[in-house]
């Protein structure tokens, strides 16, 4: 069914135009400045797009779309200055790193939308059809042994129009939106990481336990 939804639309995009709108449920934030510490914590990041919903086992890994996200997370978390190493290749991983295992579940929220998707192709996008994904992002921090320390979530969403009205706009193509929420995601979950491991940094020049 999913698999369906997704060739409908694509013949529906493929007919007329279409415009994509975040709804920014995430606010953009702004991460704390990390400068000050001389040890900050390293982190393997593993990362995960599925398609279905959030914690199904029925969810599909969707590589494809990990592949086009990846370099957006490797800036955010590179530019982030939140981390002493961050890799995201396992057998770069070290003795005494973090493993941040980032998941994103892309869903629908109803299959009202289907109908909609349906009855704009049959009209050859005379009917415009509104098309609502849904994005679930967690962030699970597990210690050097794979203990599972703390888990967090946030949600967000994108509406994309189709049809002959709704032509791509300047800024609000699909790939703008769905990096634009992917952004937001990934950066409030960072500062919500930060925020309640703040004793992981330390401004000696030694060691410092990690708990």
């Amino acid at each position: 069914m999913r698999f369906a939804r997704i060739i409908g639309l694509a013949f529906v995009v493929s007919l007329g135009g279409c415009a994509s709108f975040t709804k920014d449920e995430v606010a953009q934030v702004e991460l704390p400045s990390m400068t000050g510490y001389s040890n900050k914590p390293n982190v393997y990041v593993d990362f995960d797009f599925y398609q279905g919903d959030p914690g199904s086992t029925r969810a599909n890994e969707m590589p494809q779309a990990r592949d086009m996200l990846k370099p957006e997370l490797k800036r955010a978390f590179n530019e982030s200055g939140l981390f002493g190493r961050v890799t995201f290749d396992e057998f770069e991983k070290q003795p005494g790193d973090y493993s941040l295992r980032l998941k994103v579940y892309n869903h629908a929220p109803s299959g009202g939308q289907l109908v909609l998707a349906f009855i704009s192709g049959l009209t050859f996008t005379v009917i415009p059809a509104l098309a609502t994904d849904q994005y679930t992002m967690s962030l699970e921090t597990l210690d050097e042994h794979g203990v599972s320390l703390a888990a967090n979530q946030n949600h967000d969403a994108i509406n994309t129009w189709m049809g002959i009205w709704f032509l791509p706009l300047v800024g609000n193509t699909p790939k703008a939106a769905v990096t634009d929420t992917f952004n937001r995601q990934v950066n409030a979950l960072l500062k919500n990481w930060v925020d309640n491991n703040r004793l992981k940094y330390s401004a000696n020049a030694t060691p410092f336990p990690r708990a």
